[in-house]
């Protein structure tokens, strides 16, 4: 994610994930540069690598998850590992 200003280009966000490019990816990063936190960068960073995930066939999106940010995830689909460990887990409706 690149903010704009002239012909400069600054990066205030990204997004970085891996997959076994079959079933499952573990999304590993989702970085908003605290200048443009708060601003629903983060929900789109996350909604365009789910996006990309889905459209290479990936069903199961895994990532780890401090407390403080749990609930963010949450909002996003993703439901808290059973097992209370930090993972969380992402399936299409």
């Amino acid at each position: 994610m690149w903010q704009m200003q002239g012909k400069q280009r600054r990066l205030i966000g990204f997004a970085r994930a891996t997959s076994d490019h079959a079933f499952n990816a573990t999304l590993w990063d989702v970085v908003v540069h605290p200048d443009f936190q708060s601003k629903g960068l983060g929900k789109a960073l996350m909604k365009f690598i789910i996006k990309k995930l889905r459209s290479d066939d990936i069903s199961n999106i895994t990532l780890f998850a401090d407390p403080h940010v749990v609930e963010f995830y949450r909002n996003l689909g993703f439901i808290s590992d059973p097992e209370g460990i930090k993972g969380m887990f992402w399936y299409p409706d």
